[in-house]
Order: structure tokens, then C-alpha cells, then sequence
């Protein structure tokens, strides 16, 4: 990048030192603005080296895809590593799971996922929680009728937001 920077800077001494280079001035123009543009694309480059491209961004994708965090899942449900012992929840005791929003006094608003079951509710935030990509990605596979577009509603005047993202369906027994 910066033998770019010092060749640019080279021949745009050379074109104002030779004005005008042609008998045209317009190419001696054109000169002069294709150096100009080429310094300040190069030098906003040097200056950014912490751009990251496409490439980048897809790999830590998938890593956050991939990574379990505090949940280890089985095929009937998962696991909580957040206490010394684990609790395990089934797919059939979850009754519904929301996405939430609310305003933080530290950021400009906290958000993550919240999950009803049968016996007890769990909140986790989508910054502070290892592993939340891939125990969304979860839900999203073993409940059923997973909705992802579904409106967000305010729930109180605090600024409480939430999403209803999946609801278990209640199955009438019949009298047979």
C-alpha cells in the first residue's frame, strides 16, 4: 500500500512539475484527479487496516453457529451448564419463547430470548450469553411452528418489547 501511495505521489509531481504534460490540459486533469482519487482511497485503506472482509465476517458465523456455549443439547431436549449441576429441560416441557428488548441503563437496549416451561422461566441476553446463536438455531429446529416473523409487541410503559417467536399447541384429549 505504500509503494502505491509513493508511486501516485511520484507521478503526480512529475504531471504538476511537466504542466501541462499534453498539449490537452483535459488529460493533465485527469491525470491529477486519478492520482488524487487512488491517495485517498490508499490512504483511507492504510489508515483501516481493521476492515474485515466478507470472508471474515462468514467464518465467525459459523463459529458462533457452531459453538454450544452453556447449553449441551440432546435429542430429547438440553442442558443448562450455568450451575454446578446442570439442569436439563425437554423439548415438550418448553410452553413458549419469546425475544425480548428492554432499555438498559448501560447500553442502549438489552434483548435476548426468554423460555416458559412447564415449572420455571429462563431469560438469556444475547451479548453475555455463550452460546445463544447456536441455542436459537436449536429452538428453531425442534419446536414446531417456530415463527420468526411474528410483530413485536410493547408489553408496559417502561419499554419492554417482546417477541412471541413459538407457543406450544394444547391438544384436547377426547372421552372415548
Amino acid at each position: 500500500m505504500k509503494k502505491i501511495i509513493a508511486v501516485t505521489c511520484l507521478i503526480l509531481a512529475l504531471t504538476l512539475y511537466n504542466y501541462p504534460v499534453y498539449d490537452d490540459k483535459k488529460i493533465t486533469f485527469a491525470i491529477i484527479f486519478i492520482c488524487f482519487a487512488v491517495l485517498v482511497f490508499s490512504i483511507a485503506k492504510l489508515y483501516s487496516p481493521d476492515e474485515k472482509d466478507y470472508d471474515h465476517f462468514e467464518k465467525e458465523m459459523d463459529k458462533l453457529h457452531e459453538y454450544d456455549g452453556i447449553f449441551q443439547y440432546t435429542t430429547g431436549g438440553f442442558y443448562i451448564k450455568q450451575n454446578s449441576n446442570p439442569e436439563f429441560i425437554q423439548w415438550d416441557e418448553i410452553k413458549s419463547v419469546y425475544s425480548f428488548s428492554i432499555p438498559s441503563a448501560f447500553d442502549d437496549r438489552q434483548s435476548g430470548l426468554e423460555i416458559i416451561t412447564d415449572e420455571k422461566s429462563y431469560e438469556f441476553d444475547y451479548k453475555v450469553t455463550p452460546g445463544i446463536v447456536k441455542f436459537g438455531d436449536q429452538l428453531s429446529t425442534h419446536l414446531p411452528g417456530w415463527k420468526l416473523d411474528s410483530s413485536m409487541v410493547r408489553m408496559n410503559n417502561s419499554g419492554l418489547f417482546k417477541t412471541k417467536l413459538y407457543e406450544r399447541k394444547l391438544t384436547l384429549k377426547s372421552h372415548s
